[in-house]
């Protein structure tokens, strides 16, 4: 037998190269960590429902595992919400296939009662986005010849429930998702971007611009929005995992201050005065490129500062406000200023204000 080629060995480390470093990802809070997590939740509640309803399901074994599979959501709110809406239309979708087939035993007119009436019936907003189960249920149990036998179909529903609670119980005693962690990081873009945004400008002006550099930032501000949507969903995902989680000292621990909607609704209106900056400092530069002005420069650099702080050291915002505060009321009082350099410093005072209210 010859020997292994060099070349092999070198894959073979390769791939087990790879792998560590897969599984040195997995050691740290990530979203491949989550998704592993997440996915052996689904199987150990998919094991636990067949082993719960192993002695009674007969026939209609796969139900209860697959309930379960479906419960096993990324929030725990969401688990139990989602069971009860499948308790709600496995009964409805069940209930309407009894009546439909004693209304109508020819099955191929009663699959199509059931269809109509169930897609009907699940847009009722109670059922919200798994409305559309109460007529494949329906479908399901009309098509497998069950909808004349009152104990099949009681027997359907209780799997179904049982499968359900029991995904939901292990989403919420295993290691329940919390993901203040992403809030936090969305915002942190979100403020980094502002800062970003407001430093470009401020080297620009106190050099000197001209319309084509404020046309630049008015579309970088207008593509703050994206980060601000962004952070908002984020923001909302995060405190929806907060809700009916038992990890309350984890949830300690990876709370913050920066993860709040506060926070992005405060960022949010920021990044439009960014973009009223913009505008007004094109409209300064309309008919010439407009020389450099150190002291607007000054604003939007020590603005940027107050910022970062937001995402750095959010207990210190309101001291690192004061400079941009008294900068931009120093500005405002000057003599003799064009009435859009007026506005810029207005709308950085305004910009000021919006964060001030964060940091109270």
């Amino acid at each position: 037998m010859s020997p292994p080629a060099p070349g092999h060995h070198q894959d073979v480390a390769s791939y087990r190269q790879r792998v560590w470093e897969r599984l040195r990802v997995l050691r740290r809070p990530s979203r491949e960590r989550e998704v592993v997590v997440q996915s052996v939740k689904a199987g150990l509640a998919c094991v636990g429902a067949l082993l719960v309803t192993a002695p009674w399901a007969g026939s209609l074994a796969f139900l209860a595992p697959y309930a379960a599979v479906l419960t096993v959501t990324s929030t725990v709110r969401g688990s139990w919400k989602g069971a009860a809406r499948q308790a709600a239309t496995v009964t409805t979708g069940v209930v309407l296939a009894y009546v439909v087939g004693l209304l109508a035993p020819a099955t191929s007119v009663a699959v199509g009662l059931v269809v109509l009436l169930g897609l009907l019936v699940g847009r009722w907003r109670q059922f919200g986005p798994d409305g559309w189960w109460t007529a494949i249920t329906a479908l399901i149990v009309v098509v497998n010849g069950t909808a004349a036998s009152a104990w099949d179909l009681a027997g359907w529903v209780a799997l179904s429930l049982c499968g359900a609670f029991v995904g939901a119980l292990v989403n919420t005693l295993v290691l329940p998702p919390v993901h203040l962690r992403d809030a936090h990081s969305a915002v942190a873009a979100l403020v980094g971007e502002v800062a970003a945004d407001l430093r470009d400008m401020a080297a620009t002006v106190h050099d000197g611009w001209s319309v084509a550099d404020a046309r630049w930032w008015a579309d970088n501000a207008r593509g703050l929005r994206h980060a601000v949507r962004r952070a908002d969903d984020a923001v909302w995902y995060g405190r929806e995992s907060v809700r009916w989680n038992p990890r309350r000292r984890h949830i300690r621990r990876a709370d913050s201050p920066l993860a709040g909607r506060d926070v992005v609704d405060r960022l949010s209106r920021m990044s439009e005065r960014v973009l009223q900056v913009s505008v007004l400092l094109g409209n300064l530069a309309e008919h010439a490129d407009h020389p450099g002005d150190p002291e607007l420069a000054a604003l939007l650099e020590r603005l940027a500062d107050a910022v970062e702080v937001i995402g750095e050291r959010p207990d210190e915002l309101a001291a690192a406000l004061d400079a941009p505060g008294a900068e931009a009321q120093r500005l405002r009082d000057g003599a003799g200023a064009q009435a859009a350099r007026q506005a810029c410093v207005m709308a950085v005072s305004d910009a000021v204000a919006e964060l001030e209210a964060v940091a109270v």
